[in-house]
């Protein structure tokens, strides 16, 4: 099985008035519609409220098949949503209507086994008001020997002014087997836009996981035992960019899904494969580039 924790919103993606797009969002959320659609056994751990937002979103996971048993519905609560305004390269800027209440938990009942993969991040996985239990399900899935997956989704450095939320970065750094994330995540992280030196950071912090970091146009470039790899990303027409990166996540455990990895392998796995793990990363972005959706395409789906 394969878990996804973060936050769930509804996307209102405006490229004006007369051309706006509504989608169930929220990145660990794209990064499972992606996987349901790859035709794998995947579940949801998040928030919403009671209300028909809810309830969209609700029959839009189990109509691509992904698992709503994680998800905690607070009663007298409104869904939240996000506005993303596209700019001319189509980069979303977010304004966020959060609506939470002033008590919050998740679902703790996973049954985590060895082959199981849970991916997690974003401010979301910062959060004061849920980290704690956030960090119990982490510890649950290790204890299980898990993968965990960790994407910061970092988009902006005041986002880290408070030392707390610096150090909550890096434990999730720590406790992770593969960490994923953008350039412009490490540069918001540790104030250096030089990839090298920013994975020579994420190094002093877990000296064993995998380490990729993507680079838009440019690419990826890796890190596995030491070994720097860099592949080229595929060309395709932008439309957006909204849930690039959470389709990398999805594409990358599809292949990890594909060779039932187990992460006490991660060491021993070929650079061939880890090159087709990265591979299937650039795959799964560039078909989410090509459209208006934050997931790859039905149409697109694997067999």
């Amino acid at each position: 099985m394969i878990y996804t924790l973060g936050e769930s919103l509804l996307d209102i993606i405006i490229n004006s008035l007369d051309d706006t797009v509504v989608r169930p969002g929220g990145a660990m959320l794209n990064a499972a519609i992606s996987l349901g659609r790859s035709g794998l056994k995947v579940s949801l751990i998040t928030e919403l409220g009671n209300d028909n937002t809810s309830v969209l979103i609700s029959s839009f996971l189990k109509n691509n098949n992904v698992s709503t048993e994680f998800i905690k519905f607070y009663k007298k609560n409104s869904t939240s949503l996000a506005l993303a305004f596209l700019d001319k390269n189509k980069k979303p800027k977010y304004t966020f209507i959060k609506n939470y209440p002033e008590i919050r938990e998740l679902k703790n009942r996973q049954t985590f086994t060895s082959g199981d993969i849970l991916l997690f991040g974003s401010l979301y996985s910062l959060d004061r008001k849920i980290r704690t239990s956030i960090l119990s399900i982490v510890a649950k899935a290790n204890s299980n020997n898990a993968t965990i997956i960790y994407d910061p989704n970092i988009r902006n450095a005041h986002h880290l002014n408070d030392k707390n939320l610096m150090n909550a970065v890096h434990q999730n750094i720590k406790l992770s087997h593969i960490i994923k994330g953008s350039d412009e995540d490490f540069t918001n992280i540790f104030g250096n836009d030089n990839t090298l030196a920013q994975i020579s950071e994420i190094r002093k912090i877990n000296n064993q996981a995998l380490i990729i970091i993507t680079l838009g146009a440019d690419g990826v470039i890796a890190d596995f035992n030491g070994q720097i790899i860099r592949l080229p990303a595929f060309e395709t027409n932008v439309e957006s960019t909204i849930g690039a990166g959470d389709a990398f996540n999805a594409g990358i455990i599809f292949a990890l899904s594909q060779m039932k990895f187990q992460n006490n392998q991660l060491s021993k796995i070929p650079l061939s494969s880890i090159q087709n793990i990265i591979s299937h990363g650039l795959d799964f972005s560039a078909r989410v580039c090509a459209s208006l959706d934050n997931y790859i395409p039905m149409e697109n789906t694997i067999g």
